[in-house]
């Protein structure tokens, strides 16, 4: 670059002063254009419409050996001109020089009209032989950027026509939900009148029988003996429990409050119903030992523990409904009869 200056100064110098000026714009302009051979910032266009995205081609060429730091580009070039989208920087070798060709595609746009100058970009460029960066710069250009021109006295029109959403699952979910309500109701309706026409009921609930209140209590006493209260020397709590399942018992079985009653009112509420004399006796055993234990601190023998829940035990086995036959029940029984009186006979 100092030796081209140097040339142009001595040129100047031996040209007359008529055609002086006329030399130095010519040399102007072939400086200018060997330099813009090296860097290079071209546009497709330099007037746009606003908002309109046109395409930069930011390129530099360098010798063998070269090595080029690439401008580090933000999202804008200047306050109005802004970057949409760039490329991936591409290579290009010549084979004949060994010069190497960096290209890089940039989109951008600009929303304010007027006239708006693209600054120069700058690379740094490392040579080999004295190892020093050099900057070399694209020439600046001139964009234009115009509004949108629009007829005032026109109709007033959408840009684009309206786009039609695409259909979805939410958009046939209703349709789906009605098609399967009708296709329950039908089969309902179908199990309806076929069980019309059996004469039989639609749904058939089969109602669970409780446990009877024998059940509950033996299952109880039950699980009370493998707990083995009284053998860990609680006994109080054993004679609580012991009481507690026969008062819950009568008053399933019989619909006595016994749960709230006495051990004398208890007593008195059953003799009706122990019609065994030696059952009543039994519970009068147990409630008596029951109210020693809990209120009096007694300590009852093991044998006596033991005792009370066998009474107990036999208690409610005696105090339970007898079983009902069924028909069935009952002709194999009348059978079974008319067939021992045979063999009697």
């Amino acid at each position: 670059m100092k030796s081209k200056g140097i040339v142009y100064k001595i040129m100047i110098k031996h040209i007359g002063m008529k055609w002086r000026l006329f030399t130095v714009c010519i040399l102007l302009i072939l400086s200018a254009s060997s330099e813009v051979k090296a860097q290079k910032l071209i546009a497709d266009t330099t007037g746009l419409t606003i908002g309109q995205q046109i395409n930069l081609t930011l390129e530099i060429t360098v010798e063998k050996g070269e090595k080029v730091q690439w401008p580090a580009l933000l999202d804008t070039l200047t306050k109005s001109v802004e970057i949409v989208r760039r490329s991936a920087v591409d290579s290009m070798v010549d084979a004949a020089s060994g010069a190497k060709t960096y290209r890089q595609k940039l989109a951008i746009t600009s929303f304010d009209t007027g006239f708006h100058v693209v600054p120069p970009v700058a690379f740094r460029v490392l040579s080999p032989e004295t190892s020093d960066f050099t900057t070399k710069e694209t020439e600046p250009f001139l964009l234009s950027v115009s509004g949108v021109v629009v007829d005032m006295e026109a109709e007033i029109k959408d840009l684009k026509p309206v786009l039609e959403a695409p259909y979805t699952l939410r958009d046939f979910l209703p349709w789906t939900l009605l098609l399967l309500a009708v296709a329950l109701l039908a089969v309902l309706g179908w199990f309806y009148y076929q069980s019309r026409k059996k004469n039989k009921p639609l749904i058939k609930l089969t109602l669970r029988q409780p446990k009877p209140a024998h059940l509950i209590a033996l299952e109880q006493l039950e699980l009370l003996k493998s707990e083995q209260l009284w053998q860990k020397g609680q006994i109080k709590d054993y004679y609580s429990r012991l009481t507690d399942i026969l008062r819950s018992y009568f008053e399933l079985r019989f619909k006595v409050s016994a749960v709230e009653m006495t051990s004398d009112e208890i007593i008195s509420s059953m003799k009706d119903v122990l019609s065994d004399a030696q059952r009543l006796n039994d519970l009068k055993k147990i409630l008596s030992l029951a109210d020693m234990a809990k209120f009096a601190k007694a300590r009852p023998l093991g044998a006596d523990n033991e005792l009370s829940h066998t009474l107990a035990v036999a208690i409610v086995n005696s105090t339970k409904p007898a079983p009902e036959l069924n028909p069935e029940n009952k002709i194999s029984a009348s059978e079974s009869a008319s067939e021992i009186t045979k063999t009697e006979n």
